[in-house]
């Protein structure tokens, strides 16, 4: 059974989500965290998937994308930050409410990945498993990728936003981006370590998590998500219980995968098998 629900945050915006309930649960909760730009409808069937096998799934679009467009006149505006700060944080609070005795386990896909280390207590994961979540240092490119970096970071992203605009739908195939989550996205890919529009390193939240932690890496992630930057996100999270895993589409029967190919309906089944098995195991 699927549910639309409301998540109200802290500051007033109004998060539209998607419950999945099983016919019979195994005491777990996912929530997926989904990567930049993209809508809660696209993780549709891993949603499903996992629900058949007995967990509950919440989807949910971030503020400024997708439903979640309603607001308060005091809600801050969309942003990397917030999305992290606000939206992640009171998504976890709204599920440990509705299922207190249930075990709450995460999907991070890029950018949902990542910003679980700017969520409060984000310990309240049990276990997190990120998918092509990565640090989008210029640098972790390999060489001959990096100019390309480099040029998306410091040209073409503050191309849009010192304009005042957001990134239009065109440029990347995803939904418009608003202004200031483009700001974000340029200054976590110019440095070494994400930071605060004043500079601030944020080390705390990364070095707090105490978790289980899986990171799956595309062999075929060239633009988005190579191996190295999946890997450098893997570092951050010091302090959590953590390996990685490349998977080579060829090896798994497949001509590619990519950055956005996992969740699709396309993707193999057995991969899916693996990472709910985990999940399972990891809790």
């Amino acid at each position: 059974m699927i549910n639309t629900v409301e998540i109200n945050t802290a500051d007033g915006y109004q998060l539209v989500a998607s419950e999945y309930k099983p016919n019979s649960n195994n005491g777990r909760v996912v929530i997926i965290n989904g990567a930049t730009g993209v809508l809660r409808k696209y993780y549709q069937a891993y949603a499903e998937f996992l629900c058949a096998r007995g967990f509950t799934v919440i989807t949910y679009d971030y503020r400024g994308i997708g439903d979640s467009k309603q607001a308060s006149v005091n809600a801050k505006p969309a942003s990397m930050m917030h999305w992290g700060q606000l939206d992640m944080d009171a998504v976890l609070t709204w599920t440990q409410a509705c299922y207190p005795a249930m075990k709450i386990l995460g999907v991070g896909h890029s950018i949902g990945g990542q910003l679980l280390g700017i969520t409060p207590n984000n310990n309240r994961y049990e276990s997190f498993l990120n998918i092509a979540a990565q640090q989008i240092h210029w640098k972790n490119w390999k060489r001959k990728d990096q100019p390309l970096s480099v040029l998306f970071f410091y040209c073409v992203l503050p191309l849009f936003y010192s304009a005042n605009k957001g990134l239009p739908k065109w440029v990347l195939g995803a939904e418009y981006l608003p202004q200031q989550v483009i700001r974000d996205w340029s200054r976590f890919g110019r440095k070494p370590f994400y930071t605060d529009e004043e500079g601030n390193e944020l080390h705390d939240g990364y070095h707090q998590y105490k978790g289980k932690m899986r990171f799956y890496a595309m062999a075929d992630d060239n633009r988005f998500a190579p191996p190295s930057c999946v890997k450098a996100l893997q570092r951050h999270f010091k302090n959590a219980a953590s390996d990685m895993v490349v998977i080579d589409p060829k090896q798994v029967g497949m001509k590619s995968i990519d950055h956005f190919g996992f969740f699709k309906r396309s993707m193999k089944e057995s991969v899916w098998q693996d990472t709910s098995d985990w999940l399972l195991i990891s809790s």
